[in-house]
């Protein structure tokens, strides 16, 4: 039996500042491209959904322009979110035109952490919505003093008075987790376990995104994983009391060995309880093909131009 989970409200970061939805009259035309996930030309009011702006992979991507990085337009409960914004800002803004999706509607927006296939596309989102509410990792990558005495110093991209860092577990709207882990190694490719028996350590902040839903599940979504997904998935359960419905994002399994891989799919799926998953990005094309077959029936298609919908 699946847990439940009742909503309550807790401190909220700053106050809610929605913009006005556009475009609830505008000509919406999908088409399926794979189990569980349509294709998104335009805004639609009245449902929620996640739409993969940047990733270098997908099956029917149209005149999207594929590259390495990620970033996730995503509607859910009346909000607007942008979480992550791949590694070109030109890039992000072709595929948000091409898809139809407006960042001006942006309510709030997060970066998952400080690496440039995440961060870069976030210069678009300021040009085109410079208030926007946006969350980072407290990391001196993004300007947070490292130091006890230091003034915050603009981050080295983001010159914002509305950048808010974030370094524990807060919800920032009802229903809306972010949640913070640390990674115990650095974030290069080659230098993990089980491929490096002498890691580089680095501690890399990185917050994730965990989504309520009304049968009392979350969604979650995770940029890179540097954390382990696995950890990310203990901590937004633990956050949050609620098991995970579905998961995406990119995984970051690509160093791993294929045992490893599979040993990994199966305890999110029955010792962790994990509903669903919809690996992309860093999780590595290997991966993606063990998460499948672990998962059959369950596992969810994704990549550039897809569209995931979420329960309410």
């Amino acid at each position: 039996m699946r847990q439940s989970h009742v909503t309550q409200t807790r401190g909220i970061l700053r106050p809610a500042a929605l913009a006005t939805f556009v475009g609830a009259t505008l000509l919406l035309a999908l088409v399926v491209t794979g189990q569980g996930t349509q294709r998104a030309t335009a805004q639609e009011s009245g449902s929620n959904w996640l739409l993969e702006l940047f990733d270098h992979r997908g099956d029917d991507i149209g005149e999207g322009i594929p590259m390495w990085g990620y970033s996730a337009f995503i509607r859910y409960n009346d909000h607007t979110i942008l979480f992550d914004g791949g590694a070109s800002a030109k890039i992000l803004e072709h595929n948000a035109r091409t898809y139809g999706v407006d960042l001006r509607d942006v309510d709030f927006a997060m970066v998952s952490h400080s690496h440039g296939d995440h961060t870069a596309g976030i210069d678009y989102l300021l040009e085109v919505n410079p208030s926007v509410r946006l969350y980072v990792p407290r990391d001196g990558s993004f300007g947070y003093p490292m130091e006890e005495g230091k003034e915050y110093r603009p981050g080295y991209r983001y010159q914002t008075d509305n950048m808010v860092f974030v370094g524990e577990n807060v919800e920032i709207e009802e229903g809306v987790h972010l949640i913070h882990t640390t990674s115990s190694y650095t974030g290069s490719f080659s230098r993990y376990p089980p491929n490096e028996d002498e890691p580089r350590l680095f501690n890399l902040p990185e917050i994730s995104l965990a989504l309520e839903t009304e049968s009392g599940d979350i969604v979650l979504i995770s940029g890179c994983s540097h954390s382990g997904i696995e950890e990310i998935v203990k901590e937004a359960m633990r956050a949050t009391g609620a098991e995970v419905e579905l998961v995406t994002g990119g995984f970051h399994l690509g160093p791993y060995s294929a045992e490893y891989v599979t040993e990994l799919a199966h305890t999110m799926k029955e010792e962790l309880a994990v509903h669903r998953a919809a690996p992309t990005h860093c999780t590595g094309d290997e991966a993606i093909e063990i998460f499948r077959e672990v998962y059959g029936a369950d596992f969810v298609e994704t990549g550039l131009g897809t569209r995931i919908p979420l329960p309410h």
